[in-house]
This record gives C-alpha cells, structure tokens and sequence, in this order.
C-alpha cells in the first residue's frame, strides 16, 4: 500500500521526576531500604540503572538509605542467596548508622524476599545474622507493583523460551533475558500459587500487615493509552511501548487491570493500596512518576496521604507527538505519495475537538474525538471502517508498525505506532526543526472525489 521505502523512527526517551526537599537532620534514626526486582544487581547498578538517584532522593523524603544490590535474577525470592544478601547488608548499615527503625521499599519481585524473612524471622544469613535482626527494626513495608501471585510473562517465557514480540526494555524485569532463571520460574502463576499456599512466603489474601508489620501497595491499574502524552515519557518512553504491547497482548493478567507486567489480581492479593493510578506502568512504578514518590515520602514520614480515589495529580503536559509529527493540528493542500494527487489533509481545530462528530486528526492530534477515545478497533473509528479506503484493499495491518511512517491508523488502534521488537522503533516522534516525517492519515482525495488513506510530508 505504501509506495516508497520506508525506515524505522528514532524513539523519544524522556525522564521525569520530582524532588520533594524535606531535611533529614530530624530523623537521623529513621531509614529507607531499597530493594530492586528481578536482575543481578549491584549496588550501584540498583541505584543508576535500577531506581536512580532522582528518584531514591524523592522517596526517602531526606532520611538515611541503603541501596541493597543482590542476585535477584540468579537466586528465587525464597533462596538464601536471595534474602540473606539482603540481610547481610542491612545489619552492617544499621549498626553502622545506629539505625532505630527502617520503611522498606521494594519494586516487583523485591516484594519476594522481603515476604520471606517475615515469614521465616529465625532464618539465617550467609553471615550469620538472623532475619529477626531485620525484621524488628522494620516499621512498614511499601511494595511498589508487587508480583504477589505470579505473572502470566512469567508463564510466556519459562513454556516458550521467548519473549516473541515483546519489546526489549520489557526483556530487564524478567533479569536481561535469560527468561529460565530461578527468579522467573519462582513467578510462574502456578508455582506462586504453590508458594503461597504452603507458608513460604509471608502474607495471606486480603490480609494489611505481614509478621506485624503494616504492608502499603502502590500500583498502576492498566498502561496509559495515549502514549503520545508526557504521562508516556516519564521514565523512558521504550518502556512504556514494551509495557503497552505485554498488556495489548494480555500477557501482564489474565483477567484484570495491569501495570503491562504485574496484574491488578497480583499487585492487590494482599496490602493496603495506597496508590492505584491508571497512568503508572510497572516501570514508572520505580522512577517516581505521576506523584507517586512524593506519595511515598509522604508515607515514609508517617504523614496522611489520600485514599487513591481522592488523589489528584499536576495536568500533564501535552506532547502529543503523533500530531507534532504529522501536523495533525493544521489544514491544507498537501502532495499524496500513494497515489500522486493532490489531498486535502484534514487537521483539527479546537472547536472540532468537541463538535460531537468523529473527527480523524483530533483523535490522532488529541488522543480523542468528542466523546470518542484512543485505542480503540471499534468500527465506528474511521482509520478501522474499510469505508474509508476506498481505493485499498488492506485496512491498517500491523506490518506498518515502525515501518518509518507515522500511521495515524495505528495510533487509533493501539495509541502508538512503533515495533514492539528489538528496535522498539518510534515513527510518531516529531522530527527536527529542519527535518521531516512522512505521515499516512485519511484525507479528501480531489482527484477521485472520495475519503482516503494518503502519505504525506509533514517538514518540521
């Protein structure tokens, strides 16, 4: 259908977070303990790759903390190398920094070795330190997207031995790629359920507190669907197209919302929810997005916050990409590669935003149409109904994605237009000033005198 070469997008990665500056001179005793999720971590690695220091800064709410690197690819939640290393550099930090009481925070499968030691308080480390060294100096537990009941990726990849097309930055929570560790088969559904069952993780369905201690949740309940927004780009943009994909797929749940890896059924079979954000995808879970590391800190400084349902968030910044690259604001004339005639690209002012009608380049431009919103595969969406194309016999197939043309098709399909494989290819990402992006939306043919899928250049 498309005429002329194509190539792939460069992806827009883009970081936020915010510092909340509060001094920790009057809480010397009082600590933070960060635990990663799957990944052979250092304890470098943890805080540059894993959480950041932006984002630690953020969450610790300017109180002492231990950044905590350890084998949690290599080693199941459940295994000495996994828990004990933990413990083995918590006790030094402690006794070191006279430490009296510490909040937890761990994301993903961090939550495992944490319910392990508060279920097993007379285990024994490596060293020679006893959890219970650990776990009474524990005041409160907050895991961020916990994998408490196991994960369907982790079904995918432990039977099929590959991630098919799941992006890349998808491949990092499960370790890097090597899908048959001891900490991805921990994460199989039926083996946490047989973990759960028999004792060796702490923490009962519907119970708030494990061992005494007050667990907090905080999670994302789907993958934000316009990720032509800034809520997309905080913390890395690659990521949220891998996330995207895991839950277009159903691979995050099976039969609830989803962060992208970690299912609402998961996150929530236990804990007080303290965060349940539709904007929050398991990664941005760790970088403090949407406000929720200065929730955190709220919740570390023992301060009330408010019940998920009463939280309010900053307006997002509109980046909107798909209609920066494709000038899906702005009428006119334009060339149509596919056919050589002269168009007429539609656009979408602000009063067709909300006219009541279907408009085409405000769902692209916008992410909605009136009361009409993105993704959706509804026949009523114009770039799905073949009505449209009248000269084309495909309708938008899913060859196109990342082909190095911003179809505004799959924006409306899926709220993107990128490859969900190794190069996680972005087409939507407005180019350079100077430069150009080729753009397939509907348009008004004045050759044929009909409505039709056309190319073209939108210079920048």
């Amino acid at each position: 259908m498309h005429l002329f070469p194509r190539s792939a997008g460069l992806a827009l990665v883009a970081a936020c977070a915010v510092l909340l500056g509060v001094s920790g001179e009057a809480h010397a005793n009082a600590g933070v303990v960060f635990v990663h999720g799957t990944g052979d971590q250092s304890v470098s690695s943890a805080l540059s790759g894993y959480w950041t220091q932006k984002s630690v800064d953020t969450m610790r709410n300017g109180r002492p903390y231990l950044i905590v690197g350890y084998p949690g690819a290599s080693c199941a939640g459940f295994s000495q190398c996994s828990w004990g290393s933990i413990v083995d550099q918590i006790v030094p930090w402690v006794n070191a920094n006279g430490i009296s009481s510490f909040t937890v925070i761990t994301h993903s499968n961090g939550s495992s070795p944490l319910r392990y030691m508060l279920a097993h308080t007379g285990a024994v480390s490596a060293q020679g330190y006893p959890v219970s060294q650990v776990t009474s100096k524990i005041s409160q537990v907050i895991f961020s997207a916990p994998d408490l009941t196991g994960t369907p990726l982790a079904d995918q990849v432990t039977t099929s031995g590959s991630f098919l097309n799941i992006a890349n930055s998808v491949v990092e929570f499960f370790g890097g790629g090597s899908y048959n560790n001891p900490a991805v088969l921990q994460q199989r559904t039926d083996n946490m359920r047989v973990y759960n069952g028999n004792g060796t993780f702490g923490g009962t369905y519907g119970a708030t507190s494990v061992g005494g201690k007050p667990i907090y949740v905080v999670r994302g309940n789907r993958v934000y669907a316009n990720l032509f927004s800034s809520d997309a780009h905080c913390g890395g943009y690659l990521y949220s197209i891998g996330l995207k994909a895991a839950a277009l797929l159903g691979w995050g749940s099976f039969n609830a919302g989803t962060d992208g890896f970690i299912g609402n059924d998961s996150s929530g079979y236990f804990g007080n929810i303290m965060i349940d954000d539709g904007r929050l995808n398991h990664h941005q879970s760790r970088r403090s997005c949407h406000n929720s590391g200065n929730l955190i800190a709220q919740k570390v400084a023992n301060a009330p916050i408010p019940a998920p349902t009463s939280q309010t968030y900053s307006p997002e910044t509109a980046v909107a990409a798909a209609g920066q690259a494709c000038n899906n604001y702005a009428s006119g004339y334009a060339y149509d590669y596919m056919t050589g005639n002269t168009v007429w690209k539609y656009g979408c002012t602000t009063t067709q935003l909300n006219n009541g009608k279907v408009e085409p380049d405000c769902l692209i431009a916008y992410g909605y149409s009136s009361s009409y919103r993105i993704p959706s595969t509804a026949s009523w969406n114009p770039y799905i109904n073949p009505a449209y194309y009248q000269t084309w016999s495909e309708v938008c197939p899913d060859s196109w994605q990342g082909d190095g043309i911003c179809d505004a098709c799959l924006v409306a399909k899926y709220g993107f237009d990128a490859t969900t494989g190794s190069s996680g290819a972005n087409d939507c990402v407005q180019a350079p000033p100077g430069g150009s992006n080729f753009c397939g939306a509907l348009s008004w043919d004045t050759y044929y005198g009909i409505h039709n899928y056309s190319v073209v250049e939108a210079l920048h």
